[in-house]
């Protein structure tokens, strides 16, 4: 069973929730009975599935064969897959913010909570189980406005220093433009 990743045409609007979600397709295995009854012992076969978990609740998990569904709802997560690359959580790592403990880190990986996108949006329901929750989920909260803010900031100031170098460049070609025009004029003098 070969499956195609699909056309960005075909994909549909992702589901701003599903971005939350921890989503990793690997092959598993599973039994053919056809070939195992022709070949007197198990035969398996290798198929694409799909593991979903649901930040804040170590209770959910769907762990199920891709079929179409699920490469269509996770195209990046797909295409990662089928390039053989990692399927990391797009965010920026707990484990890397200095507004948390080792040991918060953890106890949140094992609430299924990985990046600070994630904490800042993790419902009050799955936070309450969290010592401080509510002072981690504002800070997180803070800490990505905080850094929207900087990104912004920082793209304006790139567009304003790549206009400084179109402005001097066209100084510079006005001025050579200029003094080729004064060259000229003096020779049409003569």
């Amino acid at each position: 069973m070969q499956m195609n990743a699909p056309a960005v045409m075909d994909a549909p609007q992702q589901d701003p929730e599903d971005a939350k979600l921890y989503v990793q397709f690997y092959m598993g295995a599973v039994v053919n009975d056809e070939k195992s009854a022709t070949e007197g012992h198990p035969v398996y076969d290798s198929i694409p599935f799909v593991k979903i978990l649901v930040p804040g609740d170590r209770n959910t998990t769907i762990d199920t064969r891709a079929g179409e569904l699920y490469p269509r709802r996770f195209p990046m997560q797909w295409a990662a897959f089928k390039r053989n690359e990692d399927q990391a959580i797009s965010g920026f790592p707990l484990r890397e913010w200095p507004a948390v403990t080792r040991a918060q880190a953890e106890e949140m990986a094992h609430l299924n909570v990985y990046t600070v996108e994630q904490l800042s949006t993790l419902p009050d329901v799955y936070g309450s189980k969290l010592m401080g929750f509510q002072d981690l989920k504002r800070k997180a909260e803070t800490f990505l406005a905080a850094a929207k803010d900087s990104a912004f900031v920082e793209k304006v100031s790139a567009e304003n220093a790549n206009l400084k170098l179109q402005l001097d460049a066209t100084q510079q070609e006005l001025a050579r433009l200029s003094k080729a025009f004064d060259e000229f004029q003096k020779g049409k003098g003569k």
